[in-house]
C-alpha cells in the first residue's frame, strides 16, 4: 500500500517538473523513480543488458550514465525507489560515450543526473 501511495505522490509531483522541460541544458530538480528496462537491439531482440531510466509521471527518460555524476552501481542502489534528482535534459546520441567499438544508433532526448537528494 505504501508503494502505491509513493508512486502516486511522485507522479503528481513530477507533473510539475514536466512543465519546466522547455529549455534543454538547464539544471532542474525533479521527483521521480529510477527504473531498469531491457535493452532491445536494432533487430528488435531483447538482450540481457538493461538500461536505466528516470520515470517521471508517464514519461521514462533514458539516463546517460557515462555523462552523469553518479556511476551505474550508485544509481542501481535507488532502483524502484522515489528520488529527488538534479538533472539536465539533453538531446543527442544515447550510446556514444567516447568508448571504442560498435555502438547502437539510438538518438533522442535523455537526462544526465547531477545529484540525488
Amino acid at each position: 500500500m505504501y508503494k502505491i501511495f509513493l508512486v502516486l505522490t511522485l507522479t503528481f509531483l513530477s507533473c510539475k517538473a514536466q512543465e519546466k522541460k522547455s529549455s534543454k541544458n538547464e539544471l532542474q530538480t525533479v521527483s521521480c523513480l529510477i527504473v531498469e528496462k531491457p535493452f532491445v537491439n536494432k533487430a528488435g531482440k531483447v538482450t540481457k543488458h538493461k538500461d536505466l531510466y528516470l520515470r517521471c509521471s508517464i514519461q521514462d527518460y533514458f539516463i546517460k550514465v557515462c555523462e552523469s555524476f553518479l556511476s551505474r552501481k550508485e544509481l542501481q542502489n535507488y532502483l524502484d525507489k522515489g528520488v529527488s534528482a538534479q538533472i539536465e535534459f539533453r538531446t543527442g546520441e544515447w550510446d556514444h560515450c567516447n568508448e571504442p567499438g560498435q555502438v547502437q544508433s539510438r538518438v533522442g532526448d535523455y537526462v544526465i543526473i547531477k545529484s540525488l537528494e
